[in-house]
């Protein structure tokens, strides 16, 4: 990626990163303690935003931002063959920072959806497993604390909360591991990054293990600690 990865803390926010660059920007989180403020204080405004109460949008207000829009030229650039690449690859973070505004807008317009203190603190992605209509969720109990688990088949992702596990030093993270008896080889499914409480996944297959260890700032290639927790998704 070789754009500052100083900018694409709203649209980490807000999930809309491809997961190729979510993951880096993860890794950039445990070395920005910049980045990781900024990421906090977003997901903290707009959950406050959303536990407050709901305000109607005056009547007019559609009316005027529509004529506010139709009055304003949408001229496209004047630009060479390489900075018109360039700004096809800068429209996913342009609809990335719209994703962010429109979520903002939503709520303080009135669009209010009940959320409970702990699951104001989860990102929108783990959230939206918790949430599913067809969610499966478990608590565990672990050393470091208490993990909470959501499955869910219709979206086909897994998702852990773990924002009730105790914070780690700035040298470690939690790291998701899966594997299967067959491969007998623990693969790795991500870091929680310093900051994030939570992480989704592919559903894993039947016969899954899923298991977290704490891991050096980055990850690890292999587990070089106890798992802090063992799960069977087939049983959450």
């Amino acid at each position: 990626m070789s754009i500052d990865l100083h900018t694409l803390s709203g649209a980490y926010a807000v999930d809309a990163l491809s997961p190729e660059e979510a993951d880096e920007f993860d890794r950039h989180l445990e070395q920005c303690p910049a980045c990781r403020d900024e990421v906090r204080e977003l997901r903290a405004a707009a959950a406050e935003m959303g536990a407050s109460e709901a305000t109607p949008a005056p009547r007019a207000l559609r009316a005027r931002v529509l004529a506010a829009a139709d009055q304003t030229p949408q001229l496209p650039p004047k630009v060479t063959p390489l900075e018109a690449a360039r700004s096809r690859r800068w429209l996913t973070r342009v609809v990335g920072a719209a994703a962010a505004v429109v979520l903002l807008a939503a709520v303080a317009f009135g669009v209010h959806q009940a959320r409970s203190p702990e699951e104001n603190t989860a990102s929108p992605k783990v959230a939206q497993v918790f949430h599913a209509g067809d969610a499966k969720t478990a608590t565990l109990r672990t050393p470091r604390g208490t993990l909470l688990v959501a499955t869910s088949q219709h979206l086909d992702r897994m998702a852990v909360d773990t924002h009730r596990l105790e914070a780690l030093p700035g040298s470690k993270v939690y790291q998701l591991w899966t594997w299967t008896a067959r491969s007998g080889k623990p693969a790795s499914a991500g870091i929680v990054a310093r900051g994030v409480h939570g992480r989704v996944m592919t559903l894993p297959r039947s016969g899954t293990t899923v298991a977290i260890t704490v891991e050096p700032a980055g990850g690890s290639k292999a587990p070089t600690t106890k798992p802090i927790v063992r799960l069977d998704p087939d049983k959450v």
